[in-house]
């Protein structure tokens, strides 16, 4: 009877003993688990955040702050759609170009030059101030008016060409501008309009030539 009872007992220890393993095991798992469960959000949430950064780079120029030639296409891509679909809302595109950016490169460095297209940057945006405005290129600016500035768009224009004229005096910034709006039944895409205002745009060039600004021909 003694010897049972203490088997018993030892039976009894050991079996205490695995429920305490068994236990502490499951413990373990689920601590371990926890842990690379909260490791992995931590992973995901890094590597959501560099594709969001990766993202906003591509769609900002560096440089200005303003949204970039990818973004412009992008914005292109989508009202194409639009037109397509015959969805398309009344816009105008207004293109800019920098006078005498070369001329500055030349003579004064490339710090000059893209302190030159920053400040150019500014005024496309405080003139267009409801509009995207778009880098497309080293001297180009794009901007799509809808809304608001599309309703004041010559006044807008207006407003660009006169800011020009007062800096040819000045030494400062001087921008061509061009604006045509979209024609629905005639235009298929965002750059029939783009392509009229870029003419109407070399018009400005020309013009503001005449008045005593540098162009690309006068360096």
């Amino acid at each position: 009877d003694e010897f049972l009872a203490m088997e018993r007992h030892r039976l009894h220890n050991a079996n205490n003993l695995s429920v305490f393993v068994i236990v502490g095991l499951f413990g373990l798992s689920l601590i371990i688990m926890l842990s690379n469960h909260v490791t992995m959000q931590k992973w995901e949430k890094l590597a959501t955040e560099e594709r969001d950064k990766a993202r906003n780079a591509a769609l900002t120029d560096p440089l200005t702050g303003v949204k970039s030639k990818h973004a412009f296409l992008l914005k292109q891509k989508q009202i194409d759609a639009s037109i397509e679909e015959g969805e398309a809302d009344e816009f105008a595109v207004a293109v800019c170009d920098l006078n005498g950016l070369k001329y500055i490169n030349d003579t004064l460095g490339h710090k000059a030059g893209d302190e030159y297209i920053f400040k150019a940057s500014r005024i496309i945006c405080e003139i267009f101030r409801h509009s995207p405005v778009y880098r497309v290129g080293g001297d180009e600016f794009v901007a799509v008016l809808q809304g608001q500035d599309y309703l004041s768009r010559k006044d807008l224009l207006q407003a660009l060409h006169d800011r020009s004229v007062e800096h040819i005096s000045t030494n400062d910034v001087v921008i061509s501008g061009g604006l045509s709006e979209y024609q629905p039944g005639s235009d298929n895409s965002l750059h029939d309009a783009f392509e009229r205002a870029d003419a109407l745009m070399y018009e400005e060039k020309k013009l503001l030539k005449s008045m005593g600004a540098i162009t690309r021909e006068d360096t």
